[in-house]
């Protein structure tokens, strides 16, 4: 071989050397922050109330807050007083816009009554305290309910350890997992909207252990205590309705997934050493690539209001922060879709009501 094509075969075996090691360090790099549009803020009212739930019900969003039921026209300004000001309102079951079941607790235990549910058939002109027995002869708050309207006769609530069924809109209660009256730090539950005899609910033992159960028609099909990492609790479950067996749950310190229903799990976010709590999440109503996170950090001054965006089901996130807003602990989220543009309506610890458009 003459020293000419000596030389141009080395220089060719140095070049796909020099692309091969490229290549790797290309692969080992953390993946880049995925392009996801565009957003845009709006404040929807509230200012300086911490609002504890969201729901939507058609074009109508309500938020319960510790200063009453506020709602409005999600392209009408900023929400309105529906009822029950003064009252801390942890949950709620809008059963139509006329007929509201509503859950108060005393979390500074400041009166006689720590705990009440209140109801209204006139869409919130008239409020009746409803005479129930959840808790079994204690006074147990109802920290969480739940209802499917593919069910209409089934509702569920949550206590410190229970998770228990009404067929009367709430006046009696039967325990279906767990107890009242438990040594423990309350629960949530949440139903599969696409098979509604699946419940998944959660929350956190007596020592801050934090676990999660699947019940299936009443009955215990699941039940995990070690699957994240101590102290935890669950915040919030969500589904995606085009795979039923997909499901977000969001702890304290982490948001994690099944596409199993529950068989093998996958950790999404991790914030245990923030110690971020993860109650709002959400998933497109018209893609189930694209999920919203948001946290919550346990904290008594001001936070930054962020909000972590997917379209690939949650394999990789963009963190979206809005500076403007102080305290922008986020304590739930809904999402309202349309081709294209994903409205997400925030609720805020101290901080209101914001509706954040993402068009992508």
């Amino acid at each position: 071989m003459n020293l000419t094509l000596r030389a141009i075969i080395t220089q060719i075996c140095c070049c796909a050397a020099l692309f091969f090691m490229l290549s790797c360090q290309d692969t080992d790099d953390p993946v880049p922050t995925p392009e996801v549009g565009d957003f845009a803020l709006a404040f929807r009212g509230l200012d300086g109330l911490k609002v504890n739930e969201l729901k939507l019900l058609e074009d109508r969003l309500y938020a319960m807050t510790n200063d009453g039921i506020y709602h409005g026209n999600v392209d009408a300004g900023e929400l309105q007083l529906l009822g029950l000001k003064g009252k801390n309102i942890i949950s709620a079951v809008v059963f139509s816009h006329r007929e509201i079941l509503a859950s108060f607790w005393d979390v500074d235990f400041s009166s006689d009554r720590i705990a009440d549910l209140f109801f209204t058939t006139d869409g919130g002109s008239t409020w009746i305290t409803l005479d129930h027995d959840f808790g079994g002869g204690v006074e147990e708050p109802i920290f969480h309910l739940a209802w499917n309207p593919s069910r209409p006769d089934q509702l569920y609530a949550t206590g410190y350890q229970v998770v228990a069924a009404s067929t009367d809109r709430g006046i009696t209660w039967t325990p279906v997992w767990g107890d009242f009256d438990m040594f423990a730090n309350r629960m949530r539950a949440f139903i599969n909207p696409v098979l509604p005899e699946e419940i998944w609910a959660g929350g956190q033992g007596g020592i801050e252990n934090g676990y999660l159960v699947h019940l299936k028609a009443g009955q215990e099909a699941g039940f995990w205590n070690t699957l994240v990492p101590n102290p935890t609790t669950v915040k919030k479950v969500v589904f995606d309705t085009q795979n039923p067996q997909s499901i977000y749950v969001g702890w304290e310190g982490e948001l994690s997934r099944t596409q199993n229903n529950g068989q093998t799990w996958q950790k999404l976010i991790d914030r245990h050493e923030e110690a971020h709590f993860f109650f709002g999440i959400g998933i497109s109503e018209q893609d189930p690539q694209v999920v919203v996170a948001g946290k919550w950090a346990k904290v008594e001054g001001p936070q930054p209001f962020e909000l972590m965006v997917s379209t690939d089901k949650g394999q990789h996130w963009a963190e979206v922060t809005f500076g403007e807003v102080s305290y922008g602990g986020i304590l739930d989220l809904v999402i309202s879709s349309q081709p294209g543009k994903e409205r997400i309506f925030v609720g805020l610890d101290r901080g209101g009501v914001y509706e954040v458009t993402w068009t992508r």
